[in-house]
């Protein structure tokens, strides 16, 4: 009872507050548990994320929409409605080129047991399937969210982390806040659960400094605020434009074609023939069997109407639509007559095929790039909080990463070309090691190396010594008989 009047009169002190209004700031209005406030302060991208998604399913296109056809005395025919998923297609192609192979990582600088701590974070929680995910669906939403929960075990009390992608379609509504120069200072995403028979709102906000959970209450909000531990955003905001952006009208036009299409062969399906009346009163019982029809005079008519045939404009405009459209959203054909001989290509002679790919590979790279740099810095934050001995080492790592090429070289001859350079002792070994990508732990590797390399040194040198000291008696070949006199 005391929590629904605190509730009452918080929620008239903001409305007087806001009535007057007093100019605070997100922490203060986090403060004051008035919610709907701090989310005005925040981006609101609802009504381009509906649109995206729209767009994206085809059981939600226009064409959908065609009105069906009443007839006098009849049941209406149904027209033909005929979406088409050109956006899942275009959305696909776009992450196998950023994202079908997973990002390479390569340490530059600091500890390989950190190291290891980074690498291994990232496979328990499954960071490759999660950023496809988080990809696939800013690519159909244009935003999404990667986020890392930081929670503690309720049996053990040990501190945990779980990673989680967050967009419209899995039930999460985005909120982010930028400052004047681009920087993220604020975000928060909301969700609802069910509680019984009531289903409870939730907005969750963060900052580099609080973590506000806040629960709509029967009359105001409930507000649990506690300190950030890692001191960031512990979440990445994707917004990129749709993958389809620009090919709408066309991708709507290609859809009703086919119905319209769908509905002239519909109609034309079974046989239809004209003939006279003096013809047709012949044709009393349909159910007769025969095969002859009379023709009573020489006016008398019977023929069968052949369906129209395809125009030649039609078909031009179905090949300009199909073309258009992939060749507008920079989305390369990956039909089977377009593949047909790609087998025995070189890995530049594909790349050249596909150019259009990753021309806007290299687009979504200025987007995503930064972001997932901003992730690596998080990564190094949070598992400094779960590992506090290991912060030295962990936050003095320096860690590049490289988007992987869409199309799997070949191994062997990459590997015997920096085998070439070594040897022509055009790299050093640091660097072929590294080059090679084949270890977590290149320092450890070097080492090892060099280390079997003294002993192979040092072995040969013995041999070569002992050989010195011991010099081999001439070999006298002894005959198998004795020599006669």
């Amino acid at each position: 009872m005391n929590n629904y009047l605190q509730q009452i009169l918080t929620y008239f002190r903001n409305l007087t507050l806001n009535s007057f209004g007093v100019n605070r700031s997100l922490y203060q209005l986090l403060q004051d548990k008035d919610i709907s406030r701090a989310l005005e302060m925040l981006q609101n991208r609802d009504d381009e994320v509906d649109e995206a998604i729209k767009e994206y399913n085809p059981q939600t296109h226009d064409v959908m929409k065609r009105p069906n056809k009443y007839r006098k005395g009849d049941d209406p025919y149904i027209t033909e409605k005929l979406p088409r998923t050109r956006a899942r297609y275009i959305n696909e192609i776009e992450l196998f080129f950023l994202l079908g192979n997973p990002i390479l990582w390569k340490k530059e600088e600091g500890d390989d047991e950190a190291y290891k701590l980074f690498t291994d974070f990232l496979d328990e929680q499954y960071f490759n399937s999660r950023i496809r995910k988080a990809k696939r669906l800013a690519g159909a939403e244009t935003e999404s969210a990667l986020i890392c929960h930081i929670y503690r075990d309720d049996r053990t009390g040990e501190r945990k982390v779980k990673m989680n992608v967050l967009a419209r379609s899995t039930g999460y509504r985005l909120r982010p806040l930028f400052d004047t120069i681009g920087n993220m200072t604020a975000c928060a995403y909301g969700y609802t659960t069910n509680e019984g028979s009531r289903t409870i709102q939730h907005w969750d906000f963060q900052t580099a400094d609080i973590l506000a959970f806040c629960k709509k209450g029967r009359m105001g909000w409930e507000v649990e605020i506690f300190p950030n531990p890692t001191g960031k955003i512990n979440m990445v905001y994707f917004q990129q434009p749709k993958a389809w952006d620009g090919a709408e009208q066309r991708i709507n036009r290609e859809e009703m074609l086919d119905s319209k299409t769908g509905d002239t062969n519909n109609y034309f399906s079974d046989p239809i023939a004209a003939a006279t009346a003096d013809v047709i009163q012949t044709m009393v019982d349909p159910n007769k069997p025969g095969k002859l029809i009379q023709l009573t005079g020489k006016s008398s008519k019977f023929e069968y109407i052949n369906p129209p045939q395809a125009s030649e404009t039609r078909e031009s405009e179905k090949n300009d639509l199909h073309k258009s459209i992939l060749f507008d959203t920079f989305t390369p054909d990956f039909d089977t007559e377009a593949m047909k001989g790609f087998g025995t290509l070189s890995g530049v002679a594909i790349r050249n095929a596909f150019i259009l790919g990753f021309i806007k590979r290299d687009n979504r790279k200025e987007v995503y790039e930064e972001l997932i740099g901003r992730f690596r810095n998080i990564v190094i934050a949070i598992l400094a909080y779960l590992y506090p001995d290991k912060r030295a080492a962990l936050e003095s790592l320096k860690i590049k990463f490289e988007f992987a090429e869409p199309f799997a070289d070949d191994k062997q001859a990459k590997w015997q070309s920096i085998a070439n350079l070594y040897q022509a002792g055009l790299v050093s070994l640091e660097t072929a090691v590294t080059m090679l990508s084949l270890t977590d732990a290149p320092e450890q590797e070097v080492e090892r190396l060099l280390a079997a390399a003294a002993l192979k040194e040092q072995q040969k040198k013995s041999d070569s010594d002992n050989e010195e000291k011991n010099p081999s008696e001439p070999v006298v070949n002894i005959p198998k008989k004795p020599i006669s006199a």
